[in-house]
């Protein structure tokens, strides 16, 4: 008799069935899914499973309200379904793509969306179309950039994503002259840095220059940035991210912490989310393969001593 009690009660859905990653959290945290693919560019670039499980770590270490979970792009994503908010990792904004039409439902209902680097390329007009009113951004091939340089961020608006960030350098990847919703409307530029010439000077082409990007010269480009979405819920665009060294940068790895939290409607410590600093051999740890024969390790852990100084 039990036993049939048990089974109606589960069938009400009434009874609360131990957490899984594709179940929402029975104690009203907000729920963080982060999917990425597979890792490419060499050791240590374009390292989105590491990044993530890193993230999702200090997040659920450090912020009580969240639950955060990752899950490669090739198992089951049934826990996109009760998530309050979704990072994205891919090259080429192949998850945009492929994960659109379920994701369109979601961000009608308000679920926060993050994509990083790669991810805020996702080719065709149909999905920029969609990162745009999904996150308030996109890169557009022949209009916006993909050069290396060192951005300096000198200063930071007043906004939740921002809180504890203080002014730092970082050499990337920094996609700029993103194509964004219109008049900015929506859009809080959180990352804000104004490009070395040289970037604007090379030839044309989809990822290369144009001549609007030219034109532009002297001026600060938006790397980093949150939305609020007109009918409700919210996105964080983030352009950086080639390098996983990069994540030893205590304000580069806050500003995406910080911004996750806020595309899922948990509320921002008032000092940002704290982290710990990862050492070289914590994010090789991360990494999870070998270390390759012509990886100069010295000159890596010289470069992160430095990010913080």
């Amino acid at each position: 008799m039990t036993l049939m009690i048990a089974f109606v009660l589960i069938g009400l859905g009434t009874i609360a069935l131990p957490r899984s990653a594709d179940a929402a959290p029975a104690d009203g945290k907000k729920q963080i899914v982060f999917v990425h693919g597979k890792a490419s560019h060499g050791y240590g670039g374009h390292a989105y499973g590491p990044a993530f499980r890193m993230l999702a770590r200090m997040l659920n270490e450090s912020v009580p309200a969240v639950n955060a979970v990752v899950i490669q792009d090739d198992q089951d994503l049934a826990a996109m379904e009760t998530a309050d908010a979704i990072v994205l990792g891919s090259d080429g904004g192949r998850l945009v793509k492929s994960l659109g039409d379920r994701l369109e439902p979601l961000m009608d209902k308000g679920v926060g969306l993050a994509c990083i680097h790669y991810t805020v390329d996702p080719t065709d007009p149909k999905a920029v179309k969609r990162l745009i009113d999904w996150i308030g951004g996109s890169y557009e091939r022949h209009w916006s950039v993909n050069p290396h340089w060192e951005a300096e961020f000198k200063s930071f608006p007043d906004h939740p994503a921002s809180r504890g960030l203080k002014p730092f350098k970082s050499h990337d990847e920094w996609y700029y002259h993103m194509r964004f919703a219109e008049d900015m409307k929506g859009v809080t530029p959180i990352l804000s840095a104004v490009p070395p010439e040289a970037t604007r000077q090379r030839p044309d082409g989809p990822h290369s220059g144009n001549p609007t990007v030219r034109a532009r010269s002297g001026m600060a480009e938006v790397v980093g940035w949150v939305y609020e979405r007109p009918g409700g819920g919210r996105g964080f665009g983030f352009t950086g991210m080639h390098t996983h060294w990069n994540w030893a940068q205590d304000s580069f790895r806050k500003s995406v912490l910080n911004a996750i939290v806020w595309i899922a409607g948990a509320d921002v410590p008032a000092e940002g989310v704290p982290s710990k600093t990862p050492t070289l051999e914590e994010l090789e740890a991360d990494l999870g393969m070998p270390r390759p024969g012509n990886f100069n390790a010295e000159a890596v852990r010289a470069q992160i001593e430095g990010m913080n100084p």
